[in-house]
């Protein structure tokens, strides 16, 4: 895959927001140049960490809102294809978009000074932050004020019920995102306790100041970010700070494995029942049913860069070997693209795709995507050159091709299940509309979103730098769901 410079401009009618909670804010309009960048190796990588099971896990939620992720995905793919319209997190947003290219938010349980609440769990960032008592909250785009709830956060943080809270003086932490949001607080010490794990003494940011899209559960944000992204300043006015002058700080996962609390690694498995969410676990990976097979494959870095020069934003991404892709429910594959005539060769060869649970579909190069579609039975509707809407469209009755993704010649299978997404409703026939899994990359970023992720126990090996994937295409979570695990491994 290429890395290309992508640029954006987000600009909406306020008219087109259909809010429910606070209420209805207009769409920020927020110019910046991006680039995406492979980012360094850190150097000094350490031999992979044993898989073991581990205790320490977290049951995740989806919340009720689009991940940060998608945020950065969909904006330069919204400008890389010259439409009109914007991106935003605001809950519940009608946007000039497939609905569910808004991503997915995974909530996680966390005690803060004794206190509970619910964060997001962000792969891309680095910082810990949890909204205040009496902060004030303002329209990200006019920075008019408005009350506490407008901002639509869960139960706030309250520092003053904390016995382990200590003030940082004269440190802030200034954080904005591409659709304009932004959250400032002064930093503290606190104790952070997750999935069984405890930081006694975590930065983080009492967030004083926001102007935010909330889902009403939500009180803050736990980054895991593969680099230290972290964005504290010096002084207490946000207004002083200069990019490229942060002051770097552990993250809260770091934390745990310097300390050596836990190992390097942290691993994930979706659930496709969307009243679950799935599973994280810290040090290893959960007891769920998983194949016993494992692929590893280096982690390259990717940053995306705002025109300052700093990273902002950041990306798991791994080198895929192709596509299998059939309408021949018994087609065999040849992961090996040797000179078999048996066996069907993959297609897209060597692409680098971002790992990401937060985006929720698969984008794929075009013509693999419209490959796909057409391999539907009955075919759907897919035209990537389109400007207006490049989706691809399949009957909600169709069955779905054979679909896999394959990483160091194992060949990860999507379930049919996952194949196809119901997207809303025809205005005119009150019909279900429904799209692929698959869509269109339109010669921009690779993803292997949450449709994928649901069929693989992902680890994330921080101190190796290298994931591990096991198959689980046909597995529920065990224990850790609500409904039974299908049987058998096929």
């Amino acid at each position: 895959m290429a890395l290309a410079t992508f640029l954006f401009a987000l600009s909406v009618s306020a008219a087109a927001i259909k809010l429910k909670g606070p209420p209805a804010a207009p769409i920020p309009h927020f110019e910046h140049a991006y680039t995406v960048n492979r980012l360094p190796s850190r150097g000094s990588m350490q031999p992979m960490s044993e898989l073991k099971t581990v205790e320490n896990v977290i049951r995740l939620t989806r919340g009720n809102g689009s991940s940060l992720s998608s945020l950065y995905v969909q904006a330069m793919r919204l400008q890389d294809t010259g439409r009109e319209g914007s991106y935003s997190r605001l809950v519940t947003g009608s946007l000039p978009l497939v609905n569910i290219e808004q991503g997915t938010v995974f909530l996680a349980p966390v005690k803060v000074g004794g206190q509970d609440f619910d964060v997001v769990i962000d792969t891309g960032s680095s910082d810990p932050w949890l909204a205040s008592t009496g902060f004030d909250c303002v329209d990200p785009y006019t920075h008019d004020d408005e009350p506490e709830d407008y901002c639509y956060f869960g139960p706030l943080y309250d520092p003053s019920k904390s016995t382990t809270f200590t003030p940082i003086p004269d440190r802030n932490l200034n954080l904005s995102y591409a659709d304009g949001e932004f959250i400032n607080g002064l930093m503290g010490y606190e104790s952070f306790t997750m999935g069984g794990i405890t930081v006694p003494q975590q930065q983080f940011s009492a967030v004083n100041f926001a102007g935010w899209y909330g889902d009403g559960i939500s009180t803050g944000l736990v980054g895991f970010a593969y680099r230290t992204l972290t964005s504290a300043y010096a002084g207490t006015d946000p207004k002083l700070d200069k990019a490229g002058k942060q002051i770097s700080y552990n993250p809260f996962f770091v934390n745990m494995y310097t300390s050596n609390t836990t190992a390097p690694v942290f691993s994930m498995a979706m659930s496709r029942n969307e009243n679950e969410g799935g599973v994280m676990a810290l040090g290893g990976i959960p007891d769920i049913p998983h194949s016993p097979y494992w692929i590893s494959v280096p982690i390259i870095p990717v940053g995306v860069n705002a025109s300052s020069g700093e990273v902002v934003y950041e990306f798991y991404t791994v080198v895929i070997d192709g596509y299998a892709y059939s309408s021949d429910q018994s087609a065999q594959f040849n992961p090996y693209n040797s000179a078999n005539s048996r066996k069907r060769s993959l297609v897209g060869n060597g692409t680098q795709a971002i790992v990401d649970s937060g985006t929720s579909l698969m984008y794929v190069a075009n013509d693999v995507a419209v490959g796909v579609t057409l391999a539907f039975t009955p075919p759907g509707t897919c035209d990537p050159s389109s400007r207006t809407d490049p989706t691809c469209y399949v009957p909600c009755h169709s069955i779905p091709p054979v679909f896999g993704v394959t990483i160091k010649k194992k060949v990860f299978y999507v379930n049919a299940q996952d194949m196809i997404l119901q997207n809303g409703f025809d205005e005119e026939t009150q019909m279900p509309v429904c799209i692929s899994a698959v869509q269109a990359n339109l010669k921009g970023l690779t993803i292997l979103g949450d449709s994928w992720m649901k069929n693989v126990l992902a680890v994330f090996d921080i101190g190796a730098e290298m994931m591990r994937f096991s198959a689980r295409e046909f597995y529920g979570l065990g224990n850790y769901g609500t409904t039974a695990s299908p049987g058998g491994y096929s």
